[in-house]
């Protein structure tokens, strides 16, 4: 038996398939959780509580992206860490923008708009400015603008010039404005022995950000060489982050890939869109020398084999419970080529009321994966409309068997 790791070394390990001195469990909490004598607002507060069950907790490194939206550099702590209310300014040097709100006979509610005014012409963004629109004023890329979309920001293949203006990749000089939270994560990293997560991008659900999901689905079926453009823009903005975040310290990059996948795209434009730019992706990241995994959560049924050939370290989420992929499914389909972070079913069975149905869940997965080449986790974050004796029976039942 392998002397005790910290959890650094220990997620490492199972990521890129050598032995650990036990089960690696890594879950992760939606800010949205209330935990008596835990703000998960907090990052500091999310390490805590992870620390405190005696889990493998991961810190979160988020590079800034160029010109708008200027994401603000936080250490997100839930499932989609573009969500965020703070933005960057003054706008970069090729790109101006102005916001407003007009009102609109045919809509219900105002609709705020964001124009972004590039060497290459202008892009106007509109959302529906609904009572829960969470960002004031400004529309940053993020589930909200996909599903309060009014006018996409991308319109027609005229406007990709403008979009690669808008879609810059970050710089050196924006990642050094975040030295002061790289250091603090450093630190915290080296207390706790908690390894540091890179972010490197999301691919094709930043063009639904921006478009939503209807105009993303059919500008890529109209005008598919433009959207091809529109995804290379993206994935030259990735390529940067990574190499940034693999500078700055992190241990190993996420690459979300949840709205990738056949519930909005063909099997034929991930083969010929997507899965040329995740190797690509996947390269710089090895060149720069650290792992790389890939976030599924539904519709990844027919491009199973496209993925485990993608060269990933490792493929996280999955949905065994509301999808057609069983875990023995996921297990064959990457044993071999990648290991494999998931497990629990969070909407079925963390959400349910079958605290045993969980217990059993553990098991099985251990029983599926083994404990080589497996991070035991949870198919999406714990929220707060969950049971929380579920996540403690899960957290107990992985401590009898690891």
């Amino acid at each position: 038996m392998l002397q005790k790791l910290k959890p650094k070394e220990r997620m490492l390990a199972a990521m890129t398939g050598e032995p650990t001195d036990y089960l690696p469990c890594s879950i992760y909490f939606n800010t949205n959780l209330t935990v008596p004598g835990y703000d998960l607002t907090r990052w500091k507060d999310h390490v805590r509580l992870q620390i405190d069950l005696g889990l493998d907790p991961v810190l979160y490194l988020h590079i800034p992206h160029s010109h708008h939206p200027r994401l603000s550099v936080n250490a997100h702590v839930h499932d989609n860490p573009e969500i965020t209310t703070h933005l960057w300014s003054p706008d970069g040097p090729d790109v101006r923008t102005r916001t407003w709100i007009e009102e609109v006979d045919t809509e219900k509610y105002p609709v705020l708009f964001k124009e972004y005014r590039t060497p290459a012409g202008t892009l106007r963004h509109g959302v529906r400015y609904t009572p829960d629109w969470p960002h004031g004023e400004d529309i940053p890329w993020d589930d909200y603008s996909a599903s309060n979309v009014y006018e996409p920001l991308v319109k027609t293949p005229e406007d990709v010039d403008a979009f690669s203006y808008v879609w810059a990749a970050p710089t050196e000089e924006e990642a050094a404005r975040a030295a002061g939270l790289y250091a603090e994560l450093q630190h915290c990293s080296e207390q706790s022995g908690a390894p540091i997560q890179g972010y490197g991008g999301r691919g094709l659900a930043t063009l639904i950000a921006v478009m939503g999901a209807e105009n993303a689905i059919m500008f890529a079926v109209d005008h598919p060489e433009a959207f091809k453009r529109l995804a290379e823009i993206d994935t030259r903005a990735n390529v940067e982050r990574i190499r940034l975040c693999a500078r700055a310290g992190a241990d190993f990059i996420k690459r979300f890939g949840g709205y990738e996948q056949t519930n909005f795209f063909s099997p034929a434009i991930f083969r010929d869109v997507v899965l040329p730019l995740l190797k690509e992706e996947v390269r710089v990241a090895h060149q720069e020398g650290v792992p790389i995994y890939y976030r599924v959560v539904t519709g990844m049924e027919p491009l199973l084999d496209s993925i485990a050939g993608a060269g990933f370290d490792c493929i996280e989420g999955g949905e065994p419970h509301l999808s057609q992929c069983s875990l023995e499914m996921w297990r064959d389909a990457f044993r071999g080529k990648a290991s494999s972070w998931t497990g629990v079913s969070s909407p079925r069975l963390l959400g349910g009321g079958d605290e045993r149905a969980v217990r059993e869940e553990v098991r099985r997965c251990v029983d599926v994966f083994g404990r080589r080449s497996f991070i035991l986790g949870v198919t999406n974050s714990i929220r707060n409309h969950f049971l929380w004796e579920n996540t403690l029976a899960l957290v107990d039942e992985w401590k009898k068997i690891r």
